[in-house]
């Protein structure tokens, strides 16, 4: 019996063994490369819709609409006067801020209808987080009346006040949610006054809906074990480490959850499956959804329908 005879079956079956890894791996490449991004869907596979944003960012509100008569002559005679409290909103930034950039993100627009042009913030400056500032006309002076991150999504006026403000912050890179806040405004002596309203949470891979109901829909789960999922399939694997989840699982609850639901739809045969918001109320046991704390939050996503029974 030949002395190397065992070097060199060994040999063949290390062969044998990179064949096969070889031939599994192009597999694998030729399967990818099917994957058409434009006809993408969830059913293709289960890691890839987590890949590309599905949901809009909310809406930025052109506050150029809203601009009183002769904006550039407002806003050199507001930062004449109040320069130092304009470049506030820079932070704690040691990047130099020139004077033209701080105009692109100035707005006078009257807020409360009495014909005075007041002055918003919204934008950033010197590499600070983009953020929204509003400061009320007060005739001889200007107040600072509101303040929040990083810009306004919805803005209406009725007549010539402001009775509604939505801000949206879509966070910075890396980020994968985006928050909503709807303010009221209600005017105190001409003053207006903010008050704070619902927060709503939305995953940024998550599946928009087709169509959304014209009136939204209350519902109750019917058990303590609702799974909250960011598309309208169930797909329980693969483990997601990056949001320590698996398969499109975006939250779990423990207790009967309630809310509204928003959109249907059906994948036929008694597949059905409806948006919802869910209430702060109930909270999930776990999520992949962070800074819940810090306010109460309305989260979005997709139930199936045999876990909720809708309240008419």
């Amino acid at each position: 019996m030949p002395t190397n005879s065992g070097k060199n079956s060994g040999f063949n079956l290390n062969i044998s063994r990179y064949l096969l890894l070889t031939t599994l791996f192009l597999a694998s490449l030729s399967g990818l490369a099917q994957i058409d991004i434009q006809r993408y869907t969830t059913a293709t596979d289960t890691f890839y819709w987590k890949r590309y944003t599905q949901i809009p960012k909310p809406p930025r509100v052109n506050l150029r609409r809203f601009l009183v008569s002769q904006p550039s002559k407002k806003i050199d005679a507001f930062l004449e006067k109040y320069l130092a409290q304009a470049l506030q909103v820079s932070g704690d930034s040691a990047s130099p801020v020139s004077i033209a950039e701080l105009k692109k993100s100035l707005y006078p627009i009257d807020v409360n209808g009495d014909r005075l042009p007041d002055m918003i913030f919204s934008g950033t400056l010197g590499g600070a987080p983009e953020m929204v500032r509003i400061w009320i006309n007060r005739k001889d002076s200007f107040e600072l009346i509101f303040e929040d991150y990083q810009y306004i999504s919805k803005f209406r006026k009725e007549g010539d006040k402001l009775t509604e403000l939505q801000t949206a912050d879509v966070g910075k890179d890396g980020d994968y949610l985006y928050f909503t806040r709807d303010y009221r405004v209600q005017m105190e002596q001409g003053v207006p006054g903010f008050v704070k309203g619902k927060q709503t949470v939305s995953y940024q891979h998550m599946e928009e809906p087709a169509n959304y109901y014209p009136v939204p829909i209350p519902f109750i789960a019917k058990a303590d074990t609702m799974l909250l999922r960011a598309s309208a399939a169930q797909q329980n694997e693969p483990f997601n480490p990056g949001l320590d989840t698996f398969g499109n699982i975006m939250a779990k609850y423990r207790t009967k959850a309630r809310g509204v639901a928003l959109a249907f739809k059906s994948m036929g045969k008694g597949n059905d499956w409806f948006f919802i918001e869910v209430s702060p109320s109930t909270s999930p046991s776990a999520s992949v959804f962070y800074d819940l704390d810090k306010l109460p939050t309305f989260i979005r996503g997709w139930v199936s329908g045999q876990a909720v029974q809708l309240v008419p």
